[in-house]
């Protein structure tokens, strides 16, 4: 029961006759199971995924320098920072030029969401260890119904602390609430630093100090709030349901009841995906690797049945050859899940021809960490067999070929050139991991015309430029970059054509007036 209704004495109405009174067989009304709800918010989510993602030599120097987290928005804001850059007056929000007013030795990291999701997930992972019905909920909270799991560690209080114990390394900022509703208990882990812990009775009265703010609503709905003079959850709860659904919509007034425990609130409950192992003994010991391929085709098509009957994808396989000195792992990782196995053995063959087995092969063994769940694909409904056809799209064929490149060469050998927003040309682009996905960008509308092929480091053109080889045929256009981004820049470029014909990008160097640099040229 969420509330506890005051106890009243009822004063039955004497019967004039006394009858026996036959025994009631509607049965009892059932009374909805109680509920514990924990609510973990990381506040600093994003900081720890970009320092997780950074380089161990990068690591040291930002233990000790302010640094900051900066989105992916028009206007740079900040997401996180670190303690140092808090201390110099850098606050989540601010844009990047505000905040490097505020602390001209800031460190600026771009925001990586994936690399968030992927560490989200991975903590919800952990959770699965205090109870089994763990909730995600984007970007940065976890949800746990621990009711049955409260006796097993302790109580409330100790399983907070274990929480908070085996999350510390990480560093997210966590923030716990322990309340009888999902929804309570995230509100309350948003507007407290120290964990808190609602008793069913207490619900009401917590709920009703709560701020505005803590409920995340979108920000037209809390302007307008203030302006009904809605600061707290308890104005919320003496106002009309009707007239407020009117006013703000359904979707906050179906929250505030789900905070309540007046309606249901359904979660998806968040699991590990099912993994594969297989293995294979073998009759005999394999010498060579065209056998040992030969043998590899049983297993596939074990793991082909598997993952057609169950839907399923995989993104990484390992194969492991054990053998009288050990054993050898060969590990693919794939850059678009497929259950595609002729494809997989495409790959084996190329990992198996720079093979050299050390000693005969005795025992094979193949194993998929994540069985993940199929995306389906639309298919022509033509009944024409001459336009039917099982040729996958564009990104999985370029995906493909990423991973063909990789097993034969080697995975650091492949690159794949990616756009950088930046001011200095030749800081405008960097060589990546391929991935499946490729990123674009669109350059702004009134950027002057750009080379076609840009010189690795600028050649030195002062010479030329005096005895008139090089023709200016535009004005200057004038590109600058302060210090804080590395080497300070300070360039006019203009389009010049040479004796020969050739149009070429030059620039002087405003630093030093005398110095001209041909830096690109033009198709």
């Amino acid at each position: 029961m969420l509330f506890e209704a005051p106890a009243r004495t009822i004063t039955p109405v004497p019967a004039l006759i006394e009858m026996p009174q036959p025994p009631s067989r509607a049965p009892a009304p059932s009374r909805r199971r109680a509920q514990a709800w924990l609510a973990a918010h990381l506040t600093d989510l994003s900081l720890a995924a970009a320092y997780n993602a950074a380089p161990l030599d990068r690591r040291a120097s930002l233990d000790s320098s302010p640094w900051a987290v900066i989105d992916d928005d028009r206007l740079k804001h900040v997401v996180a920072c670190n303690k140092l850059a808090w201390k110099q007056g850098v606050r989540p929000g601010h844009r990047m030029n505000a905040a490097i007013a505020f602390c001209s030795s800031l460190t600026l990291l771009a925001r990586d969401r994936r690399t968030e999701t992927e560490l989200l997930e991975r903590i919800a992972t952990d959770c699965l260890k205090y109870t089994s019905a763990v909730s995600v909920q984007p970007p940065n909270e976890i949800l746990l119904e621990v009711r049955g799991s409260l006796r097993l560690f302790g109580g409330p209080g100790a399983l907070i602390d274990r929480v908070q114990t085996d999350f510390a390394k990480l560093s997210t900022g966590l923030q716990l609430a322990l309340a009888p509703t999902a929804r309570s208990a995230l509100w309350l882990a948003r507007a407290s630093r120290e964990p808190r812990v609602c008793l069913p009775r207490q619900l009401p009265d917590v709920l009703s100090s709560l701020p505005i703010a803590s409920l995340h609503w979108p920000l037209p709905v809390e302007l307008q709030l203030t302006r009904f003079g809605v600061t707290a959850v308890g104005d919320l709860m003496r106002l009309s349901r009707k007239d407020l659904a009117r006013r703000i919509g359904a979707g906050p007034v179906r929250e505030l009841q789900q905070a309540m425990g007046r309606t249901n609130w359904l979660h998806r409950g968040w699991s590990t995906p099912p993994s594969y192992h297989d293995r294979m003994l073998l009759d005999f010991e394999i010498e060579t690797t065209p056998l040992l391929e030969k043998m590899l085709e049983r297993p596939l098509a074990r793991l082909k049945r598997t993952l057609i009957g169950a839907a399923r994808t995989i993104d990484e396989i390992a194969v492991t050859l054990k053998h009288r000195e050990g054993a050898t792992t060969l590990l693919i990782r794939l850059q678009h899940a497929t259950a595609d196995t002729s494809h997989l053995a495409s790959l084996l063959h190329e990992h198996l021809d720079r093979l050299v087995l050390r000693a005969p092969v005795r025992e094979v063994m193949i194993d998929a960490p994540r069985l993940l769940v199929a995306r389906p694909h639309n298919h022509s409904l033509a009944m024409d067999p001459a336009t039917r056809s099982d040729v996958p799209n564009a990104s999985e064929l370029k995906a493909r070929l990423i991973e063909q490149l990789q097993s034969r060469l080697g995975v650091h050998a492949v690159r794949a050139v990616a756009v950088r927003a930046h001011h200095v040309p030749e800081r405008a682009q960097c060589s990546n991991a391929p991935s499946p996905v490729a990123a674009s960008a669109t350059p702004p509308a009134h950027l002057p015309r750009r080379p076609l092929w840009l010189l690795r480091e600028p050649k030195a053109a002062t010479r030329e430029y005096r005895e008139g080889a090089l023709q200016i045929e535009s004005s200057p256009e004038t590109i600058e970059a302060e210090a804080w981004e590395g080497t300070g820049v300070r360039r006019a470029y203009y389009r010049a054509r040479t004796r020969e014909g050739a149009e070429c990008w030059i620039y002087r160097d405003l630093s030093s007036r005398d110095q001209w640099f041909v830096h690109g040229l033009f198709g």
